[in-house]
């Protein structure tokens, strides 16, 4: 005897949906952390057989990954774009698995401001150029003294052609694919769950979560906080990831006119410089406060978007409101930051 199939129940079975819940959020975090941890062992190894096979040699004096890594671009330029590769091969792969619309990341190309698209960029700009001082000389000359080392990349920055490729894969392509995970996925399925406020905080934690090291953790806080709440107010995230690529093309352009001694920003770190440095960094910060609250808020940014509120799936294991995946992730990520503080 056959089954009778309820039409609007196979719909909704193949149907595609539009939006992200807590559920997304803890499960593509998890996995941002895991999947470029294994794609790095992988890829390392297979360098290191390739290596031995070319007949180099690795002394004592430093481990063979830091050898290869460090004076090997054939193995260096593929090692450090292995998490953005492997994001937005996420982010493909889990829609694509889960049935879910790219409507759902909420890029509207169609929906472009230009006057929030400029100020978005101006912002990304100044940003970098405002808090400078504060995170790479005041924070940076007190990580120095407990011992923590920034972690240098030996891909060169020193002429054109290499500034060129910087912008490109350094600039452009993190900004693309760590905000179609961070704020298109992560900050939307959270918002469903926890509320705005609370998932532009925890959004911006797991953003500087995910760069697993302690002196990289600060600056990414502060700017993955700034991305959410533009991506919270306008609905769009084409603004965030101007904005992001703004803020690392000026990070680029700076380091590149430093490397050619176009300028020289090796200044001493006292009480003048930590003064003038707090001074940008609430200049910056009254600046997009007025911006949000006399601009934005003003704009109708709303989604006319339809989107199914009861909609769980599968259900996953919660504590509280957050689901077990994203403690999980949470927790990987804080125990990569302490082997990455105890290896040096």
């Amino acid at each position: 005897m056959e089954k009778n199939i309820d039409i609007k129940d196979f719909k909704k079975s193949v149907a595609k949906r539009n939006f992200y819940n807590t559920n997304d959020a803890g499960k593509v975090f998890l996995f941002a952390i895991l999947i470029p941890f294994v794609a790095s062992l992988v890829f390392s190894y297979i360098g290191y057989a390739i290596a031995r096979g070319a007949g180099i040699s690795f002394g004592e004096e430093e481990s063979w990954i830091n050898t290869l890594y460090n004076n090997y671009l054939w193995f260096t330029i593929p090692y450090a774009l292995i998490s953005q590769i492997s994001f937005i091969c996420l982010f493909f792969v889990y829609n694509k698995v889960n049935h879910i619309s790219f409507k759902a990341c909420k890029v509207k190309f169609k929906k472009i401001n230009p006057i929030v698209a400029v100020v978005s960029a101006v912002f990304g700009i100044l940003f970098v150029i405002c808090l400078f001082g504060l995170i790479e000389g005041c924070f940076g000359t007190l990580f120095d003294m407990w011992g923590i080392a920034s972690n240098d990349n030996p891909i060169p920055l020193n002429n054109f052609g290499w500034y060129v490729f910087y912008i490109i894969f350094f600039a452009l392509v993190p900004a693309i694919c760590e905000e179609l995970i961070f704020r298109g996925v992560i900050f939307n399925g959270l918002k469903r769950g926890i509320g705005s406020i609370w998932a532009i905080i925890l959004s911006s934690l797991l953003f500087a979560l995910i760069h697993q090291n302690i002196n990289q953790f600060i600056y990414p806080f502060i700017m993955g906080s700034v991305f959410a709440i533009l991506m919270n107010k306008t609905n769009n995230l084409i603004y965030p990831i101007l904005m992001h690529f703004f803020n690392n093309f000026t990070t680029v352009t700076i380091q590149y006119l430093m490397n050619i001694v176009a300028i020289n920003l090796d200044l001493p770190v006292n009480a003048v410089y930590v003064i003038v440095s707090l001074i940008l960094a609430a200049v910056i910060g009254v600046l997009f406060f007025l911006f949000y609250f006399f601009y934005l808020r003003k704009r109708d940014f709303s989604d006319s978007a339809t989107e199914e509120a009861n909609y769980v799936g599968k259900e996953p294991i919660f504590i509280g409101k957050l689901p077990l995946t994203l403690y999980a992730g949470m927790a990987i990520s804080v125990i990569f930051i302490v082997i990455n503080i105890i290896a040096g």
